[in-house]
């Protein structure tokens, strides 16, 4: 058991809604929320409201339902989706809202029709583009947290019991968020202190390139954009708020050059896309683009993936997550990108964020391609991080600077 749980899950849940969104009185906000998490979800929602939330749009989701769906529902009927649900989204995208996502994993349900799973998820994403675009200009400041449920808990600790497994669980979710520290609120401002100093060498260290070696194979030279930024754990809302898009958070990102990726990667974790899971994944970059790739497992998802538009082929993040962070440390997989995203360094491939250049929230979308960044609906990413990883800085002037070794920050 876990002394002071419920102590422990009210620091959770108000670090979410003080830190994750910063949630100013007055303003409304989105939950979305599987319905495994109702109990947690109902304490974001007291926190919210005690702190001056207008009011709080819930959406329940529900995975055995949205299954059956998947699996008994025409590919018409999926990609039709309704001119409401959309509204109910984009209708939010220029008012002042927070979006909190409570995130948690199921067990791949087997014999769904890939086709119809990867189409449904495209044509949502069409819908919704305009509220998912204002998320990516932090135009409405957003949150993606976990909640540990028995589903995913028996993915995680398969040998245990559901009450074992979920306790387990639940002490690496408040681990990875230190939130079984004595002040959660202190331990995230040191931390955000700590990437915040890294964050700036990068920025100041006048880069071109980054050139990331591993002993699995990966070989491969990120190129940078004139103007990029570094962005890390806190981010900045449009109207100067900061926020922290994640919690976890290890990782220091940017964008890379769209045109300037070439080498070898080879994912060091599996990748859970598309209600699959995906091994050994390699892609192969010339120029940007991926041009080949090989799964020893779920090729056809990469395949769906990749063909979503022209920009899924493109790299729309890089991101360094030292190997000696909270959720590398928990050394294990948890099946949801979020976890094993803050374990490993990591690329994305699809849509960049626009703050990751100089001005890039000011930037029409096709300014931001021109200035070298990624768009694509997709945004999906994959981890390459290892122990043995060394990344080298390529500055303008053709001078290197050891940024990692051995899997961990010594810049």
């Amino acid at each position: 058991m876990i002394p002071n749980f419920e102590e422990r899950l009210e620091a959770y849940a108000d670090l979410i809604v003080s830190r994750g969104v910063s949630l100013k009185p007055g303003q409304t906000v989105i939950l979305a929320a599987p319905v495994e998490a109702y109990d947690f979800a109902r304490r974001i929602q007291r926190i919210c409201f005690d702190a001056g939330a207008k009011d709080i749009i819930v959406r329940w989701g529900d995975n055995e339902g949205g299954v059956m769906r998947l699996r008994h529902a025409t590919f018409d009927t999926l990609t039709d989706i309704p001119q409401w649900f959309a509204d109910s989204y984009n209708d939010y995208a220029r008012e002042d809202v927070v979006f909190i996502a409570l995130d948690t994993e199921f067990p791949p349900p087997v014999g769904l029709d890939p086709e119809k799973v990867s189409a449904s998820r495209i044509a949502r994403m069409r819908a919704t583009e305009p509220f998912m675009q204002a998320r990516m200009e932090a135009i409405v400041r957003w949150n993606i947290s976990s909640v540990a449920t028995v589903e995913w808990a028996s993915l995680v600790y398969p040998d245990l019991g559901a009450d074992e497994g979920l306790d387990a669980l639940w002490h690496d979710v408040l681990s990875c968020t230190r939130c079984l520290e004595g002040d959660p609120i202190a331990a995230w401002d040191e931390h955000v202190a700590r990437n915040n100093a890294y964050r700036d060498r990068l920025n100041e260290a006048d880069l071109s390139a980054l050139h990331f070696v591993s002993d699995l194979g990966t070989d491969l030279v990120v190129g940078l954009p004139k103007g990029y930024r570094f962005c890390a754990t806190q981010e900045v809302g449009s109207d100067g708020t900061l926020f922290i898009a994640n919690i976890p958070s290890e990782e220091i990102f940017s964008a890379p050059d769209r045109l300037r990726v070439n080498g070898t990667v080879v994912a060091s974790m599996p990748l859970m896309y598309n209600n699959e899971k995906v091994e050994g994944l390699r892609f192969e970059f010339k120029d940007g683009k991926a041009i080949s790739f090989t799964a020893d497992r779920g090729a056809e998802s990469i395949e769906h993936l990749l063909a979503t538009d022209e920009g899924a082929s493109y790299l729309g993040e890089v991101a360094l997550v030292p190997h000696d962070s909270t959720v590398s440390n928990a050394d294990k997989l948890f099946y949801t990108t979020l976890y094993d995203e803050n374990a490993s360094c990591h690329l994305a491939l699809g849509k960049s964020y626009p703050d990751t250049i100089k001005g890039g929230l000011e930037m029409s979308q096709e300014e931001l391609v021109e200035a070298g960044l990624n768009h694509s609906l997709e945004h999906v990413d994959f981890m390459f991080g290892t122990s043995d990883l060394r990344i080298t800085g390529i500055t303008e002037q053709g001078d290197e600077i050891p940024v990692f070794s051995q899997g961990n920050w010594v810049l």
